[in-house]
Parts: C-alpha cells; structure tokens; sequence
C-alpha cells in the first residue's frame, strides 16, 4: 500500500478532526435514540395513555354486528378485522393482519369495493426490521446497544482528551446548533 506524504495525512486529520467534532452532537443522539428504540417497549412506547370511564347508555350490539357481518360478506372473509374506520361517512375500510397489511376499502354509494395487498420490499424491508428489536434477536439487540454504547464513549472520551483551538470550539458550538435546530424544525 503506496504511503501518504505527511500534508495529505495532516489535511485528513483536520478533516476527520473537524468533521467529527461538528457530528459529536447528531453521533451521540443518534446512539442514546438507537438504545431507546431498542428497548421502547419497555418504555410504554414512549406514549402516556390516560384512561377516563363514563358511563353511556345500555344499547344493543345487533345493529352493529350486523353492520359488521353485511361487509364481511361482501369482502368474503369470515374473521373479524384488525380495525374498521369510516372515512368522511361514505367509505368503510376493514383492515386485516398487521398495520392493514390487506385492506377492503368499500365504497357504498358507488358500489365499489377495493383489496389493497400489502407486502414487503426486500432488502429495505428486512433492513427496517433490524430497528425493529422486537422483530429480531437477542443477540443483535445486545450488539447494536453495545456498539451503540461504545460509539458513545469513544466520541465524549474523544471530546474530553483532545486539545482544542478557539476554531475547535466553534466547530463543536456549530454542530450542536445544527442540531438544535434540526430538533426544532422537526417538531
């Protein structure tokens, strides 16, 4: 392997130098979110859920049943469905399996129903759910986290160990500007 002469070597590092410092703010929350997400049903899925009970009127479910049973004739499917929504009162959609992965959307006025199929594009698909730690193993949950962790480590020793010039520290003030302002604009 040919060797670089020392300015070429010299430019790297201050690239690698700056870069890093500039990404030190994304590197780290990108690794602290990784490990949330991995664990996120541990955390309620991030989602505080406040429950109030009141009391209606008795009613007969028949008239509901009933609603329900005429389209799943029509759809020609005898189990219940995961969800039923009603769209602007003129449609009425029966969606199956995960996330609708099929869905009847049934057009009453027109006399129109449609199946819409849903399936996964390889490899993103399968790429996704490795962000997905309920969808994968153990043993790549305590991988990423691990790695997530080291990355971590690394990139705070990194910021702690070095010495800074005065262009340093703006590079480091810049990149967590960059990222607050990121954060705020995705709200």
């Amino acid at each position: 392997m040919p060797r670089l002469d020392s300015k070429t070597v010299r430019i790297m590092r201050k690239i690698h130098r700056w870069g890093g410092l500039l990404l030190a703010a994304f590197i780290i929350f990108y690794c602290i979110t990784g490990i949330l997400l991995n664990h996120r049903k541990y955390f309620g899925y991030f989602i505080s859920r406040a429950k109030t009970v009141y009391e209606v009127p008795v009613s007969d479910i028949r008239m509901m049943t009933s609603f329900i049973d005429y389209y799943k004739k029509q759809i020609g499917r005898a189990d219940d469905p995961t969800v039923i929504r009603i769209r602007d009162g003129r449609t009425v959609e029966f969606l199956y399996g995960s996330h609708g992965r099929t869905t009847y959307v049934i057009h009453p006025r027109e006399g129109v129903m449609e199946k819409i199929e849903k399936s996964p594009r390889q490899p993103l698909y399968l790429l996704n759910n490795l962000h997905k730690a309920f969808q994968t193993g153990d043993s790549w949950v305590i991988l990423t986290d691990t790695v997530s962790l080291l990355i971590i480590i690394a990139t705070v020793t990194g910021l702690i160990i070095l010495r800074y010039s005065m262009f340093d520290y703006i590079m480091v003030f810049g990149g967590v500007l960059i990222f607050l302002t990121g954060a705020f604009l995705w709200q």
